[in-house]
């Protein structure tokens, strides 16, 4: 990590970089800043003094540029929550766009791309919703009862080219098995998005997915997703004991530690991170973790280690599901 964005993903938090740093050569950094989805935090650093760089405007312009698509994806969210409800679907915001909405200073917090939560049983049906309206998938369909089972999520694909990811649970593999999916659709809040109140997941849930897809969504997690923790955990009014009591009770301890502590590597400071930095895992869980290191081969390595997790009525599906080629 290079020292700007180490100082950016620990900027205005409780134990982070409080320093000013040097001047920055713009076009050398801002393709890596643009990448962790940090222009907003950027901007913000230079407007507070802490930071300098040699071409101002070039920041404005990207983060004007980022806005502008983040606009972009609301209405395009908005467009398809109301494709769903019409259907019978009642959708749930999840990751970027819902975090911003939940934070004191929204823009900091730059959406690149549109999550929704749908009932586990409906995840076949809210896709095909929007495929009625032009939506196209972009893997092809498994079948409705493999989607209704077994899915994490379905990715749609819009003719504007933006894409939306239908989610069934909030991890994929084995962690995603252990979450009670009931408990999600009653445990929600609304956000304003264009006017519009829209369903999300209360703050704790937010956080608790934050720390699962740092930990279980790839090799290397990136630093706006790290920043969600943190500010998740220091701007919201959250209840502490009920995201523990959350976490213990879907077993997920282990990789939600790992999410935790990440925010403690960039600055942030909570009971929580406390707890997280001197947690160990047992050995089932360094088991379940093993199945999500490396890109290659880890679906089938998740799909292996749910088969120790789910009930036993849904073994042999899951099995059938791993000998049997996949359509298209």
């Amino acid at each position: 990590m290079s020292d700007l964005l180490e100082f950016l993903a620990g900027w205005d938090l409780s134990d982070g970089v409080i320093d000013t740093i040097d001047a920055v050569d713009i076009d050398r950094h801002l393709p890596a800043v643009a990448e962790q989805r940090l222009t907003g935090v950027l901007l913000a650093a230079m407007l507070a003094g802490e930071m300098e760089v040699d071409r101002p405007e070039v920041v404005v312009e990207a983060h004007e540029r980022a806005l502008a698509y983040a606009r972009l994806l609301d209405t395009v969210t908005l467009e398809s929550v109301g494709i769903l409800i019409d259907a019978g679907i009642t959708p749930c915001l999840l990751k970027g766009s819902a975090v911003a909405h939940l934070l004191p200073e929204p823009d900091q917090r730059i959406t690149d791309s549109i999550d929704l939560l749908v009932p586990a049983g409906r995840l076949h049906a809210a896709a095909s919703a929007l495929e009625a309206f032009g939506a196209t998938r972009s893997q092809p369909a498994m079948s409705p009862d493999w989607e209704r089972r077994f899915a994490p999520s379905v990715t749609i694909r819009w003719r504007t080219g933006t894409e939306l990811n239908l989610h069934r649970t909030l991890a994929p593999g084995p962690y995603g098995h252990l979450i009670d999916l009931d408990e999600l659709v009653a445990s929600t809040v609304t956000v304003e998005i264009g006017g519009v109140d829209v369903l999300t997941l209360r703050p704790e849930l937010h956080l608790v997915h934050a720390a699962l897809h740092v930990a279980l969504g790839g090799v290397e997690p990136r630093l706006d997703h790290v920043r969600d923790i943190a500010l998740l955990l220091e701007r919201t009014n959250l209840d502490a004991d009920r995201v523990m009591r959350t976490i213990v009770r879907w077993g997920a301890e282990a990789p939600a530690a790992v999410g935790f502590a990440a925010a403690g590597s960039v600055g942030a400071r909570h009971p929580i991170i406390d707890w997280a930095e001197t947690h160990r895992p047992s050995s089932r869980d360094r088991r379940l973790l093993a199945s999500y290191a490396d890109r290659d081969g880890r679906v089938r390595r998740q799909a292996l280690a749910s088969l120790t997790v789910v009930p036993w009525r849904d073994k042999p599906a899951l099995l059938r599901s791993l000998v049997t080629p996949r359509r298209g």
